[in-house]
């Protein structure tokens, strides 16, 4: 008896489509690190790759090999500064190798020569997290100490935005930063500025880096999660039904209080199966065709929600906990759990082995 974790290919291939129509034209880079959000880096790479996805995106070199043991071919990124010990993986896997200071692009300089090839670097500009990155005011001493180290083509300049209010003020940053490496002879004709967020928050430049959005998340566009699909659903099965007949306090400090004539149902399923913990009291499951509000505190591996008069439960029912359905779908989960929707699809990717199809699913 345990909870379910369902992939549906077809959904993440449509809404790849879907960010695709939005972009108008633009490139759409998937976003496949940490395992695709746990979700299976190889199905979900491959997904979006059929349709039409022009590079993937990860941040361990590690997650590079995976893909390319799996033969996958598509153009990878590195979208974080790569240490030097994954240097020589990155070039002999024809990654895009990052760097963020003189002396790691003379690393992937000398890798690439002794290996005999010419290595694909992008320059990470510093504009306002503080992770990485080459400073607009660095950008001249930079570019002079690397632009005439052999076997690299540099291809392209990138960032990453902090939030919305910071994000006209970091592409300023970064196109200072770029302006810099052109004019002293590095070429960086490819930009990509924004994740999932900021293609919705007004920026209309460069390639998207799409991650959470390939699993329905719209980030505040009302109109594009009309069109998305959550790409993924969560089942518990019934552990139990109860219909009390006097006042029960309920779960771990008694944070709710079952009345006489009340039925609860326990769901199996928990905080250890990655529920979150703060839909308790505020989120809700769909269980015979009926919202069902959650509560008392989540457990590690139970979950009570009260199930209406009108709501006839089956021991052999399984609740839908997220999934493609109206009051479930995956920012409304994340709503209700006072969190990002990347919160909840690692969670639950963490705690639950996915199965795939490219079926959609019905409810």
């Amino acid at each position: 008896m345990r909870p379910t974790l369902h992939v549906s290919l077809d959904a993440i291939r449509h809404n790849v489509d879907a960010w695709r129509k939005y972009l108008c034209g633009r490139p759409l880079w998937a976003v496949v690190k940490c395992d695709a959000y746990r979700m299976g880096i190889v199905q979900v790479a491959q997904a979006c790759l059929d349709a039409g996805a022009e590079r993937l995106c990860v941040v361990e070199m590690w997650e590079a090999a995976q893909l390319r043991d799996a033969g996958i071919t598509a153009p990878i990124v590195q979208i974080a500064a790569t240490p030097e010990v994954d240097v020589e993986t990155g070039v002999k896997l024809d990654v895009a190798i990052s760097v963020a200071d003189a002396a790691r692009a003379t690393a992937v300089s000398r890798v690439a020569r002794e290996c005999g090839r010419t290595a694909k670097v992008h320059v990470a500009i510093e504009t306002g997290t503080g992770w990485w990155g080459v400073t607009p005011h660095d950008a001249p001493a930079f570019a002079r100490e690397v632009a005439s180290l052999p076997n690299i083509e540099w291809e392209g300049a990138w960032t990453h935005i902090a939030g919305i209010n910071s994000m006209e003020a970091q592409v300023r940053r970064l196109h200072a930063g770029v302006e810099q490496l052109r004019a002293h002879r590095l070429a960086v004709p490819v930009l990509h500025i924004g994740s999932t967020g900021p293609n919705v928050w007004g920026l209309a430049e460069g390639a998207a880096r799409i991650g959470v959005g390939l699993y329905g998340a719209a980030m505040g566009d009302d109109q594009q999660r009309e069109r998305l699909r959550t790409a993924f659903e969560v089942r518990a099965p019934i552990y139990g039904v109860r219909r009390y007949a006097e006042p029960m306090p309920l779960g771990y400090g008694g944070t709710y209080v079952a009345q006489p004539g009340e039925t609860i149902v326990t769901l199996r399923i928990g905080y250890g199966e990655g529920i979150p913990k703060t839909l308790a009291g505020r989120g809700s499951v769909m269980l015979g065709g009926v919202l069902c509000p959650i509560v008392g505190a989540i457990g590690m591996n139970f979950t009570m929600v009260a199930a209406p008069p009108k709501v006839e439960v089956s021991a052999d029912d399984r609740a839908v906990i997220v999934g493609d359905v109206p009051g479930v779908r995956l920012e409304e989960v994340a709503a209700a759990a006072q969190t990002i929707p990347h919160n909840v699809v690692t969670m639950f990717g963490s705690g639950i082995v996915a199965a795939y199809s490219d079926a959609a699913v019905t409810y």
